[in-house]
């Protein structure tokens, strides 16, 4: 069967996947808005947005080192994987009911 690369590819912006990004600038925008609230409640000094933006500053970096490894969207990946997939794969026949015996 003949496949396309450039239509199975993952779409990308600045080098990431797309599902990538969208984590990104969300977790950008949900940090700029806890700041926010907690700035009117408390004082919060520099060092800590300057932290928040070179964490995410980081967390770019490090996506596109994966993007550029061809590894599977990281982010998505990592959340499938520690919270939705099955812990354990069971492996062998099916089980029957009446363990395979007709109907009683």
């Amino acid at each position: 069967m003949r496949t396309y690369k450039s239509i199975e590819r993952p779409s990308q912006v600045l080098g990431m996947n797309l599902q990538d990004i969208l984590i990104l600038v969300g977790l950008f925008l949900g940090s700029v808005f806890a700041m926010g609230v907690l700035g009117n409640m408390v004082k919060i000094t520099r060092w800590v947005y300057l932290v928040i933006i070179l964490v995410e500053l980081v967390l770019m970096l490090f996506l596109r080192y994966l993007s550029s490894k061809k590894a599977p969207g990281f982010l998505v990946a990592w959340v499938s994987f520690r919270f939705f997939q099955p812990r354990r794969i069971s492996v062998g026949a099916l089980p029957t009911p009446n363990n395979g015996k007709g109907k009683s």
